[in-house]
C-alpha cells in the first residue's frame, strides 16, 4: 500500500504545476481504487513511480503556477464506493458554495470510471460547470481512459485543462434501478466474456486467462440458451424494427468510435449500435480476428446503426455488461431500454 500511496502523492502534486495560471484556485480530489490493475504489480508500480517522480523532480525546479486550496485522496475500499465518494464531495461542495474550480481525478478501470460518472451524472449543472475530470488508465482495459498513457494523461493535468463534455447512456430495466454507462452497455454473447473475464483473471496468473475464455466463449449458446428478441431504434432517421432477431449480441455506445475489452474496435465507424445475428462455433472461431480490428461490418450478420435510444423486449434471462460491469437479467426486467443523455460531464481534453 506504500507505493499505491507513493504514486497518488505524486499524480496528486502533479496539479500544482499547471500551465493553466491565470485560471483561479483549485480543489481537487483524487479518487484512488488499490485494487485496480495497475497497482497488482509491485514491479510495473515501481518502474511507473520512478518515472513519476523524475518528472516532478523537474517540475519542482520553477514555480508552481497555481495555487492549489484543498488537496484530497480518497482510496476506495468496496465495489460502490467510488459513487459514494464522488456523491459527497459534490455534496459538500453543494453546501459550501465556494464557487472554486475543482479538478477529480480518477486511479482506477473503468468500473471506477463509471461509478465516478454515474455520481456526476445527475449533479446540479452549476457544479459541473465548475468541475473537470480526468480518468487515468490505471485498469485492465481502459477504454474509458481519457488518455491512452501515462505521459499523455499527466500532460493533461499539466497543460490547460481544456474540456470537452461526454454523453451517457441511461440504462433502464423494468425490474431493476437506472444504471448508466459512459462507454458501451451491451447484451449477449460479449457480456458473457465479461463475465468469464472477470472470474478467471482473479484465478489463472497473468495473461493465460484470455485463452480460457476464449474457449468458453464458444459453449454461450447453450450456456445461456438465448432466443430470438424484439429490436427497436429510434434517431433523427427515424425508427428501425427487427422483429424476432436472434443476436449473438447488441452493442450501444455513447458515440461511434468505440472501444472496449481493452482497445478491441467494436463501434469503428460514426454509427453508435452494432447488432450482431447468431454464428455457430466455427463462424466464431473463424471471424474473431475481425472483431479484435474493426472489420466485422463485412460479415453478414452484422449491421451498424445510429440511434438514440435503443429497446429490447425478451422472454427469458441473458448477460448485459456497462462498462465492463455484469448484470444479469431475467425476464421480469424486460423490456430494457438504452437512451442517449445530454453532454454534461467536462473531461480533460487534448
Amino acid at each position: 500500500m506504500n507505493l499505491v500511496n507513493s504514486y497518488a502523492n505524486g499524480v496528486s502534486e502533479l496539479t500544482k504545476f499547471s500551465h493553466a495560471e491565470e485560471q483561479p484556485p483549485l480543489v481537487v480530489d483524487v479518487i484512488v481504487n488499490p485494487r485496480a490493475g495497475f497497482f497488482k504489480s509491485q514491479a510495473v508500480l515501481s518502474r511507473r513511480l520512478r518515472e513519476l517522480e523524475q518528472r516532478l523532480e523537474e517540475l519542482r525546479a520553477r514555480a508552481p503556477r497555481r495555487r492549489v486550496e484543498i488537496n484530497t485522496i480518497h482510496f476506495t475500499e468496496r465495489p460502490g464506493h467510488a459513487r459514494t465518494i464522488t456523491e459527497q464531495i459534490l455534496d459538500r461542495e453543494e453546501k459550501s458554495a465556494s464557487g472554486l474550480e475543482r479538478l477529480l481525478i480518477g486511479c482506477g478501470g473503468d468500473g471506477t470510471a463509471n461509478e465516478i460518472c454515474s455520481a456526476l451524472v445527475g449533479a446540479d449543472g452549476r457544479l459541473l460547470e465548475r468541475l473537470k475530470l480526468v480518468r487515468l488508465p490505471l485498469g485492465t482495459g481502459n477504454d474509458m481512459a481519457d488518455a491512452p498513457t501515462f505521459t499523455e494523461a499527466y500532460d493533461l493535468i499539466l497543460g490547460t485543462q481544456a474540456t470537452a463534455a461526454t454523453s451517457a447512456l441511461r440504462v433502464s430495466a423494468a425490474g431493476a434501478p437506472v444504471r448508466y454507462a459512459f462507454n458501451i452497455a451491451s447484451i449477449g454473447l460479449d457480456a458473457y466474456i465479461v463475465e468469464l473475464t472477470n472470474k478467471l483473471k482473479r484465478i489463472i496468473p497473468g495473461d493465460a486467462y484470455k485463452s480460457v475464455v476464449d474457449i468458453a466463449s464458444l459453449f454461450y449458446e447453450p450456456k445461456v440458451k438465448p432466443g430470438p428478441m424484439d429490436i427497436r431504434l429510434s434517431g433523427k432517421a427515424g425508427e428501425t424494427r427487427l422483429d424476432s432477431f436472434a443476436p449473438s449480441m447488441i452493442v450501444m455506445g455513447v458515440s461511434g468510435g468505440r472501444t472496449y475489452g481493452g482497445h478491441l474496435h467494436v463501434l469503428p465507424g460514426v454509427e453508435n449500435v452494432c447488432l450482431v445475428g447468431r454464428m455457430t462455433v466455427l463462424e466464431k472461431i473463424r471471424n474473431k480476428k475481425l472483431f479484435y480490428l474493426g472489420g466485422h461490418g463485412a460479415l453478414p450478420q452484422v449491421s451498424f446503426h445510429q440511434a438514440d435510444r435503443l429497446e429490447v423486449r425478451y422472454s427469458g434471462s441473458i448477460p448485459m455488461q456497462l462498462d465492463g460491469e455484469l448484470v444479469w437479467l431475467g425476464p421480469k426486467d424486460f423490456p430494457v431500454t438504452m437512451e442517449m443523455l445530454p453532454p454534461r460531464i467536462k473531461v480533460l481534453t487534448r
